[in-house]
């Protein structure tokens, strides 16, 4: 047996024997969940329940802290950081409940109690605080004191004000010599500074990079500025970013404005999609991205966009480019997904659902063919880890929503930097020249990342892991890649393919307001209403809202939505704005009679006339007991 076998044997047993990390020996039914006792919006909780969406306690937790590799600041920082304008701890339970994250109790993988989503990394010897999957899609519903945690749900987090705030709090530090001596000294005492001349150079440094990191992903629109407020974010605008950034070290201004924030997608279902995505721009099935590594290549770019370490210009010998990404933990995530099922309506704690409305309500489901995008519920088994979801896109000239995401992820520029002449991925006799589109910079970038090993590790343990993984993502995704369903069409091509926005199952929906893809209607109920100009709105006629306030985690049964309480009572809230660039509450009107249907014939396919056009047509528009009666319907999903 020669040197290298030995390691090699024995870091494959160690890889194979375990797949999660223990949560602990004993861990509570709560999961370590904190109630509120004085919110700020006056959601109060006596206590926090789960609902049975097939994950134990140990299943949650492990959810909430396990690492990807992001490295968002050094950990010991963010512990002893205070508040800009107090001295109250930064991560203070009163202050992180501000932007909406969830507050935990401390536990064993967790002792420092920070809320779900933040956790511990390791990077070539340092600790970071980096953010975890779950931070955006972990949420909760109030109800008469009852918090309703659900996991893989849309998060209601501003994370555009806590990335502002905390770089406030740094330049605070700075300023203010009572702050940073105090800081200062816990560092030096930790060793995570020699003196406080170095610790001072360390924070100049970390300040700089969060005022880099908010100015250039600054939701701006030639001199306007739109806030995300919350349960929305640019996740693909500020990936691309820091893509761009990476690219071109020496050039600060490579990056465009990251102003067409989305809704935070549920996880249920995820490993089952043929696509992801609100615009499908990512494949999640085999042969898509070097034959087996959709999933994974996906992955690795949320992964970047949550503050992974690493560069784009390739080391001597190296396949890749060195990251801090933990491809482990990475497929692991995703198989622990497989698992995760969507939330059913708790009649035990939310008013019970009225059959006979729903029943009703089905019928209109029906007539209104919502079927055909969102498929038929009875035809699928929510609960089977087999199945694959399918999925329809409408193009935005059908659909009519707000297209700022979709075309963003299309004509986003960029300097090529250190890609300039190599290939580009998927195009045959590509290759970069000077300027680019982000999107495929992306997909090379995330590319690179996973063909290198994880240089955290000695050399033998590395490659061992990475064949490891390799394999493993191909035994998990066996399936071969799908074709995309535009408009009940295939084979539509690049760039039309993706000026499109998905529609997916509906199980779970009713836990996932605000809706459409970017958060712009606050309730099931307004989502039946049309879209109203402010000429247009009257006593007389119900309308979307075109202002309504987030932040309030109390649950409406009704409508099924966040209730939006007074600004005036709670000036922190955030008042969304719908005649806004990129807030835009328009689009998806089927049930108010302003969206048309494309007919279809008997197997599916669209019917079109002499000239190649779609056959449309516009049903009637709902009253309001039918529109009462479908989201009846809809809870039962």
């Amino acid at each position: 047996m020669n040197k290298l076998t030995l390691p090699l044997i024995t870091s494959l047993g160690v890889l194979i024997s375990c797949t999660y990390v223990s949560q602990g020996v004993f861990v509570d039914h709560e999961r370590y969940a904190k109630t509120s006792q004085n919110d700020i919006f006056g959601d109060n909780t006596d206590k926090v329940v789960y609902l049975d969406q097939n994950w134990d306690r140990y299943d949650s937790l492990w959810f909430y802290n396990t690492t990807q590799g992001s490295n968002f600041m050094p950990y010991e920082v963010f512990l002893h950081l205070t508040q800009a304008d107090n001295k109250q701890l930064f991560r203070h339970a009163d202050n992180i409940s501000q932007y909406r994250f969830l507050n935990q109790r401390k536990s064993y993988d967790n002792p420092d109690g920070l809320p779900v989503g933040f956790v511990e990394d390791t990077y070539q010897g340092k600790r970071y605080m980096g953010f975890t999957c779950a931070a955006c899609h972990t949420t909760q519903i109030n109800y008469q004191k009852i918090g309703i945690r659900i996991d893989g749900a849309p998060a209601l987090a501003d994370f555009e004000s806590f990335f502002i705030d905390i770089t406030a709090a740094i330049k605070a530090t700075l300023d203010s010599p009572t702050k940073f001596d105090q800081l200062a000294k816990k560092m030096v005492d930790e060793g995570i500074a020699k003196d406080k001349k170095d610790f001072r150079q360390q924070l100049k440094a970390i300040y700089q990079e969060r005022v880099y990191y908010d100015t250039s992903n600054t939701p701006t629109y030639d001199d306007q500025t739109v806030h995300y407020g919350y349960g929305r974010l640019d996740a693909f605008g500020r990936i691309f970013n820091r893509v761009l950034k990476h690219l071109n070290p020496d050039d600060p201004n490579q990056f465009n404005p990251a102003n067409a924030p989305v809704s935070y997608p549920s996880l249920w279902d995820t490993p089952q999609h043929d696509f992801v995505q609100w615009n499908g721009i990512a494949n999640n099935n085999s042969g898509a991205e070097k034959g087996f590594l959709g999933p994974l290549m996906r992955n690795t770019g949320e992964a970047l966009g949550v503050f992974a370490t690493f560069g784009l210009d390739k080391h001597m010998g190296d396949k890749g480019y060195r990251s801090s990404v933990v491809r482990r933990n990475l497929l692991r995530l995703e198989d622990h997904l497989i698992t995760l099922e969507s939330p059913a309506w708790p009649e035990n704690i939310l008013p019970k659902i009225d059959q006979t409305l729903a029943k009703q309500g089905k019928k209109i489901y029906q007539t209104y063919q919502c079927y055909e995008c969102h498929s038929d519920p009875e035809h699928f088994d929510k609960r089977s880890s087999a199945r694959r979801v399918i999925a329809q896109f409408s193009s935005l000239s059908l659909i009519r929503t707000d297209p700022s995401m979709a075309v963003n992820a299309l004509t986003s520029q960029g300097s090529s930097g250190f890609f300039k002449g190599k290939e580009i991925p998927d195009i045959p006799g590509g290759k970069f020249k000077e300027t680019t589109n982000v999107f495929f910079a992306l997909k090379k970038s995330t590319i690179g990342i996973v063909a290198e090993a994880d240089h955290d590790k000695p050399a033998p343990q590395r490659w061992a892991e990475q064949a490891y993984d390799f394999v493993v993502a191909k035994a998990n995704n066996p399936v071969a890649a799908t074709t995309r369903h535009v408009d009940f069409e295939t084979g539509t091509s690049f760039p039309d393919s993706l000026k499109v926005y998905k529609a997916r199952p509906l199980n779970g929906i009713w836990a996932t307001a605000p809706f459409l893809h970017n958060g712009s209607v606050p309730n099931l109920y307004e989502l039946f209403l049309p879209s109203c100009s402010e000429e247009d709105v009257s006593p007389e006629k119900e309308c979307r809202s075109n202002t309504f306030t987030l932040g309030s985690r109390e649950f409406d049964p009704v409508k099924v939505g966040f209730v939006s309480k007074s600004i005036t009572s709670y000036p922190r809230l955030f008042e969304f704005n719908a005649l806004l660039p990129s807030n835009k509450n328009i689009g998806h009107e089927y049930a108010a009679g302003k969206t048309p249907f494309i007919k279809l014939k008997p197997n599916g396919t669209p019917i079109k006339n002499e000239a190649g056009e779609f056959e449309l047509e516009w049903l009637p528009a709902l009253n309001k007991n039918q529109r009462l009666a479908l989201v009846e319907y809809l809870k039962t999903l």
